[in-house]
């Protein structure tokens, strides 16, 4: 009975979603800057909800440093001020002195909480590959407590770049994305089967519906609608969107309303919160603190066709 009524709950507010979206185009799309922006480039925005009343939400985000160097950064919301801390670096086991970014987290507050990350390791490495770590409990008196050493994900890592995780709802399923001789291209693994969501991958396959270029995603909770990067015909980037059908994935689409020409890099890297209701990006668009910098929108003002 529960179960009923969850998915007709979970089709009541796709349906809601899918009217609401009927008039995006009429409503002047509300972008609200993220408070860690700097005048450095901010990239890779992940919000991570927390299922524990003491342990706080977090935002995590990459944010490069005027030595062009990559770390991942993480800013608490504090509910007593209702404002977000500053942001500090991961930490130990994680951070390293080369590059380290496009991170993907479960949920603060449920231990053991997984981390899945980006990283050269060290400055003798040229590519990036996707390693994982856990975190077992908090820290004492709920101090951060460090994750553990991060190991690589063998079965998806490659003497190219693996970036951009993104783990689906149930866990069972990663997408990221691998740079290949011909574009970026948009991957995804199944873990082993039996194996449960702390098990290990398979052999990660190509999502063959989506085009050469098109990569970054991001899935809603249902995984009916995916978001993507790629290029636009002016040679910048460009959020995209597209549905799931019957026979795979529909061919993406320009998000029109969060287009803008202001900026030489574009918009990128989008990522959804939790519920699937607001769209998280980064982007260099005029009026902002220098760079990149990462903004908000709710997904229902979208205009998705």
């Amino acid at each position: 009975m529960r179960l009923v009524s969850l998915m007709g709950m979970l089709f009541l507010v796709a349906t809601i979603f899918s009217v609401a979206n009927l008039f995006a185009a009429d409503v002047p799309l509300k972008i609200t800057p993220m408070p860690i922006n700097s005048e450095l480039d901010e990239d890779d925005p992940l919000f991570v909800p927390s299922l524990s009343t003491v342990l706080p939400s977090r935002f995590y985000f990459s944010r490069k440093n005027d030595k062009d160097k990559f770390s991942i950064y993480f800013s608490k919301f504090l509910k007593k001020t209702g404002k977000w801390s500053s942001p500090e670096t991961i930490g130990a086991y994680v951070d390293t002195e080369a590059d380290d970014r496009s991170c993907f987290l479960t949920e603060e507050g449920k231990f053991p909480q997984t981390i899945i990350y980006a990283t050269k390791k060290d400055k003798l490495n040229n590519n990036f590959d996707l390693f994982r770590s856990f975190r077992d409990q908090p820290g004492k008196d709920l101090e951060d407590r460090a994750f553990n050493p991060g190991k690589p994900l063998l079965a998806l890592d490659t003497e190219a770049d693996e970036m951009f995780p993104w783990l689906t709802k149930d866990q069972m399923a990663l997408y990221f994305s691998r740079k290949t001789k011909e574009g970026w291209q948009l991957m995804v693994a199944k873990r082993v089967k039996g194996s449960g969501v702390e098990g290990n991958f398979d052999a990660p396959e190509p999502v063959k519906d989506i085009p050469l270029g098109f990569h970054h995603a991001t899935i809603n909770p249902l995984g009916t609608i995916m978001f993507l990067e790629g290029p636009n015909e002016e040679g910048r980037l460009e959020i995209y969107s597209c549905s799931k059908t019957p026979s795979g994935w529909s061919k993406p689409v320009a998000v029109s309303n969060l287009r803008e020409s202001t900026g030489k890099i574009g918009t990128k890297s989008p990522s959804l919160s939790r519920d699937g209701l607001k769209l998280y990006f980064a982007s260099d668009r005029a009026g902002g603190q220098g760079g990149l910098d990462i903004y908000s929108a709710n997904v229902m003002e979208l205009k998705l066709k």
